[in-house]
């Protein structure tokens, strides 16, 4: 395993994926500087990058030794849960204290990744270069942002949209709009447990949070920087999106999201007859 000194950070990687790795890095580096002028995100204080070889190689590579030890210890109650998410992700974010490791995949190991859940919530990006780009936009926004204890649908939707907004265009499928009428809004601060539903609740969390934040941005530039730079409980994020939605006093997520919907639904179908 080979490292190179990354602006904010430190960029690990094998050889063969040397080429991958320095773009992953590249890509890090513009989503710091990119959430410290957008949100006012400070960067972590120890921040690594890796290009994933393996979710073995990667948790015992960027564990400090005491976390090693422990990683070694309880392996057998992790590791079946981590292979699972290995099939699928093409990145994460793991924390070991102070220290923040975001993992991407380079493109070969991207190839082989499945995207089923993935194909429902993004636009299609045939170039895997770019969607390993992506992948690292949005891996280091939650580094960025794990120290706030944002509830989840908030932690994803930020990130997501940041992607869009780096991308310069939308990585999100507008199907995804339906699941804001659906009744079933997202509540808490946690991910979904694992269960038969887990994969649905997470595409419903994921596109939430997605429109949530969208709507925010688009329409009271600021705010979501202004109302990051508070420390909230996920609980009382309800109200200041009640009232940037026109809706004060409402106690209803769902409600917030039927008035996202309408909003959203209205302008895809006049982007639609231009």
């Amino acid at each position: 395993m080979e490292k190179t000194p990354l602006d904010g950070g430190t960029l690990f990687f094998a050889d063969p994926d040397r080429e991958a790795a320095a773009a992953i890095g590249a890509a890090a580096g513009e989503a710091l500087r990119f959430a410290g002028r957008r949100w006012g995100l400070r960067p972590p204080a120890e921040l690594q990058v890796h290009a994933l070889i393996s979710w073995v190689g990667f948790l015992f590579a960027a564990a400090p030794w005491p976390w090693r030890l422990y990683l070694l210890i309880t392996f057998p109650l992790w590791a079946w849960r981590v292979r699972r998410v290995w099939k699928v992700a093409g990145g994460w974010t793991q924390r070991f204290g102070r220290r923040l490791a975001v993992g991407v995949k380079p493109p070969r190991l991207l190839r082989q990744a499945d995207r089923e859940l993935g194909r429902r919530l993004f636009r299609d990006e045939p170039d895997l270069g770019s969607k390993m780009r992506q992948i690292a936009w949005h891996e280091t926004v939650h580094a960025c942002t794990l120290a706030l204890r944002l509830p989840a649908w908030l932690n994803e939707g930020l990130a997501m949209f940041a992607v869009d907004l780096l991308a310069e265009k939308p990585t999100v499928l507008p199907e995804t709009l339906s699941w804001m009428s659906a009744g079933n809004a997202t509540v808490g601060r946690g991910y979904p447990s694992h269960g038969r539903e887990r994969g649905e609740a997470l595409l419903r969390l994921y596109a939430q949070g997605y429109w949530r934040m969208r709507y925010v941005e688009e329409k009271h530039p600021g705010l979501l920087k202004e109302l990051l730079g508070e420390r909230r409980r996920p609980g009382e994020w309800q109200r200041p999106f009640a009232e940037a939605c026109g809706l004060p006093g409402i106690s209803s997520w769902a409600e917030i999201d039927r008035k996202l919907h309408g909003h959203f639904n209205r302008k895809l179908g006049e982007t639609q007859r231009t």
